[in-house]
């Protein structure tokens, strides 16, 4: 036994053991049907203060900052009861003599919450009154997870605004068109008003018109705001159809401009898929912005946008389409690489941002030679069941 203890504590494993003896008919009663949140939360409450830690190996007391004399301790002073649902969870599985448990939280200390990874098992000779366990520190892992996870969303936030920047004429041509209305409407309403005998119906017209126009500017100004908000939608069942053409018909100005030309050719009934709207609409923004850049750019005659949506098999596929002059082979290769552009503003954000975020919803994005010259990307998300 002495040797096996030495062999662990060179190996550097960071072990402790619950008393669990208590736990029993708390399980029990945690299966209950039609338990009530409160009972439920009263019980894995008493759950963590009836299980009490009995035993750490020195990695273990140093990892969780307990001293072997404070000895037995209630398991709420290191488990988050947050958590709490894991611990039942493990102790439900160990019923099985063979069995191990597996999870990844946040232990309590002193210092602070620290990430491990936690293996709970039974040793043969302890019987059913005790669970032993094993902690491996991930915290280092956990905290650059989170630094790059911060990273990608604000060069996603950045690329945002960048997308804003060049859409400056676009804006103002949506907001001036409403206020363009409801000036001209507002002078015809005075008109008429100022007649010997008004005319109540043209005023009443008029007013309409103005109704309209303010609601149009409130719509354009709540577009905005949301596309420039750092903090994206929450996922949840979207529709691609209405996300395409609202985004194309935000873009029509802006192509315009560049003498862009562009048309859709959405399939009906497309099988929705789960998504973050406002990142579907960055990513399409983005690469029409892209095509339309490109072309012009390069002088082409043809400045032919198209985008294409279908359903094909479990996924719905997206081809936005140019007639550009085409990506060069030797940079296809590079295309969605960070900071790697072709164009001589270009801080090469755009496409990897793109990348990151169609694969984040579980899809992919490629790039594809257009037959006859220009380029395809093509999206594929998965299509909720």
């Amino acid at each position: 036994m002495e040797k096996t203890q030495r062999a662990v504590e060179a190996m550097g494993l960071a072990l402790g053991k619950f008393d669990v003896s208590a736990a029993t008919p708390l399980l029990g009663a945690l299966k209950e049907e039609g338990l009530a949140g409160v009972r439920r939360d009263d019980l894995l409450r008493r759950l963590l203060t009836q299980i009490r830690l009995v035993a750490v190996n020195c990695r273990a007391g140093r990892l969780l900052g307990v001293e072997e004399g404070a000895l037995p301790i209630a398991a709420r002073e290191l488990w988050p009861f947050s958590e709490a649902s894991q611990l039942a969870e493990s102790l439900d599985a160990l019923r099985n003599p063979e069995a191990c448990f597996r999870t990844q939280l946040a232990l309590k200390t002193p210092g602070g919450p620290v990430h491990v990874l936690y293996t709970s098992w039974r040793e043969p000779a302890d019987g059913t009154d005790h669970v032993t366990f094993g902690l491996l520190d991930v915290s280092d892992r956990v905290a650059a997870e989170q630094a790059l996870q911060a990273q990608r969303a604000q060069m996603a936030h950045a690329d945002r605004l960048s997308t804003l920047g060049v859409m400056t004429a676009t804006i103002a041509h949506e907001v001036r068109q409403p206020l363009s209305v409801i000036l001209a409407s507002a002078q015809a309403a005075l008109r008429w008003l100022r007649r010997p005998e008004p005319d109540l119906p043209q005023i009443e017209q008029c007013l309409d018109m103005i109704v309209l126009g303010g609601a149009k500017a409130e719509e354009t100004v709540a577009r905005l705001r949301q596309l420039a908000a750092s903090r994206s939608e929450t996922r949840g069942r979207c529709t691609l159809g209405p996300v395409i053409e609202e985004t194309v018909d935000f873009l029509r100005p802006e192509l315009a401009a560049r003498q862009a030309t562009i048309t859709l050719d959405i399939e009906s009934r497309l099988p929705p898929v789960c998504a973050d709207g406002v990142q579907l609409r960055q990513v399409l923004m983005n690469l029409l912005l892209n095509a339309a850049q490109a072309m012009a750019d390069a002088q082409c005659w043809n400045r032919a946008l198209k985008v294409r949506a279908r359903a094909v098999g479990a996924h719905v596929q997206i081809d936005v389409e140019d007639s550009g002059p085409g990506i060069a082979e030797a940079d296809r290769d590079r295309l969605f690489e960070g900071f790697y552009t072709t164009k001589a503003s270009g801080l090469g954000l755009g496409l990897k941002i793109c990348r990151q975020i169609i694969e984040d919803h579980g899809g992919r994005i490629d790039h594809l030679p257009r037959p006859g010259g220009g380029s395809i990307f093509r999206i594929r998300l998965p299509a909720e069941e």
